[in-house]
């Protein structure tokens, strides 16, 4: 049923397409002149301030949790890392889940989570029963479905549950909650830990690197204002990434000091679901070739989220049932390729992080989906399609080579799809707003360029059987007529 499903035009001139662009690569493919050793680069420390020797924040220097870590000021009694969800199916194996209230008296499936803990919660509370008791009970989400779903929707879309994550704090008879960046800098105070230092510079997108084989290892110092130089990593997933020696005053300022250029292999293009930002490429383990395939896994868990927002999204828009279908086999497809690509990292000593997805609230236009579906399905879906085919020849290990052919397969059906989405959503849309959807394709092609011109490690090249950045450019140059026409 499933090739049935998928044997449709867009899929064959797709195929033929691809055919002739890695026929004119494989005959005029070069040995790279831009190939780098798989090390990280290296940033001199500089002086000055009341502690200028940087210590690591690595190994036995690694910080604590921000929650370890926090000194608030006023003093709190306690806290806790606590999320809620509700309107979900309950799960009752999930550990350390606070008991919801007896069945009928909420309805809807509320249940919270307690996480790490700091402190004593309650402990100066002059009524401490009745304190514990309604921490245990704090509810932040509203009651109302709809209201609910609107302010702190499901970061998966596969549904129309919501949830949140926040901090729970204890002082005196006080309960209160800090669920957003400011609400959280506000119950700190001011920057007088390295821990809260780490976590302004995370909200900015930067995090440590240990141990990788991109990058060097984390450092931090004391200044004299009372903050803190980091040096941190950023963008260390996709595209030209970087190693930043960033500045945290005490008010959570943060100002970039120097920059430098990271070795970053390119990830492979991917339809990726808007507010998606990494963690970590690796959760454990390092090395080059175990990076590239957790930076694939990722992408592929990310990809889930993408679809099962399409889907929702076609469905309001009264989609024909035969694309419906086709983005639900797309679901599966993506679910097993991160399988896939999570064993090949591993067997190359890596697991992988997590993709941390945001959806913003409300629903989006027609045109917000489909400039969305332009760079990442018609752009960046399609060419990781044709770079896929183009693994599953190349590349030395053999493990790489079977999964990519049927990654290969599926992605270019996920890509025809892409722009059988795109025939649908357009025939929708005014002349002046499909202008812009072809202006999205032509600045996703132009920023995919850049991503795929940074130099990578020649062992990644060759075990997964990625083109070298000439070929790569070479490729899309290539392709850039069908993806603009």
């Amino acid at each position: 049923m499933k090739t049935n499903l998928m044997n449709r035009s867009s899929e064959a001139t797709l195929l033929r397409v691809f055919g002739k662009i890695l026929a004119s690569a494989s005959a005029g493919a070069a040995v790279s002149t831009m190939a780098l050793a798989c090390g990280g680069a290296t940033v001199e420390p500089g002086g000055g301030g009341p502690n200028p020797t940087y210590t690591s924040l690595c190994g036995a220097g690694a910080p604590k949790t921000l929650l370890a870590g926090m000194h608030t000021v006023p003093a709190i009694d306690g806290a806790v890392s606590r999320s809620e969800s509700a309107f979900l199916p309950p799960n009752p194996n999930q550990p350390n889940q606070v008991t919801p209230p007896p069945p009928g008296a909420e309805g809807d499936f509320w249940k919270a989570t307690n996480g790490e803990t700091a402190g004593v919660l309650c402990k100066t509370s002059t009524k401490q029963a009745a304190c514990q008791d309604e921490v245990q009970n704090y509810r932040v989400l509203p009651a109302l479905q709809s209201t609910c779903a609107a302010q702190y929707p499901h970061a998966n879309y596969a549904d129309d549950g919501c949830d949140v994550s926040y901090i729970l704090y204890t002082r005196g008879d006080e309960i209160g909650v800090a669920r957003t960046p400011a609400e959280t800098l506000a119950l700190i105070g001011q920057i007088d830990t390295v821990e809260e230092a780490l976590w302004v510079a995370g909200t900015q997108g930067y995090t440590t690197s240990c141990g990788s084989s991109q990058a060097p290892d984390s450092q931090f110092r004391t200044t004299n204002d009372g903050g803190y130089d980091l040096e941190l990593v950023k963008n260390q997933f996709c595209g030209p990434g970087e190693t930043d020696k960033v500045h945290v005053d005490y008010k959570g300022t943060v100002t970039v000091l120097e920059t430098a250029a990271l070795p970053v292999q390119p990830c492979a293009a991917g339809r990726r679901p808007d507010g998606m930002s990494i963690g970590k490429i690796a959760r454990e383990g390092h090395g080059p070739v175990g990076e590239y395939f957790a930076s694939m896994a990722i992408l592929e868990s990310g990809a889930v989220i993408a679809f099962r927002r399409l889907e929702k999204e076609l469905l309001r828009a009264d989609a024909p049932p035969a694309l419906l279908l086709r983005v639900r086999v797309a679901i599966k497809d993506e679910i097993r390729h991160a399988r896939k690509t999570t064993a090949l990292a591993m067997k190359h000593g890596v697991t992988p992080g997590a993709p941390n997805c945001v959806r913003h609230p409300g629903e989006r236009t027609l045109l917000d989906i489909a400039l969305e579906n332009a760079r990442e399905g018609c752009v960046r879906e399609t060419y990781g399609a044709l770079v896929a085919h183009l693994q599953a020849e190349e590349a030395s290990d053999a493990d790489v080579r079977a999964c990519m052919r049927e990654i290969a397969t599926e992605e270019t059906q996920h890509a025809a799809l892409s722009w059988d989405v795109a025939t649908f959503l357009e025939s929708r849309l005014t002349a002046e707003e499909r202008a812009q959807v072809a202006d999205e394709r032509r600045m996703a092609v132009r920023d995919l360029l850049r991503e795929l011109s940074v130099p990578g490690c020649e062992e990644v090249r060759e075990v997964a059987g990625i083109p070298a950045p000439e070929v790569a450019t070479y490729m899309l140059s290539r392709l850039e007529p069908f993806l603009l026409a």
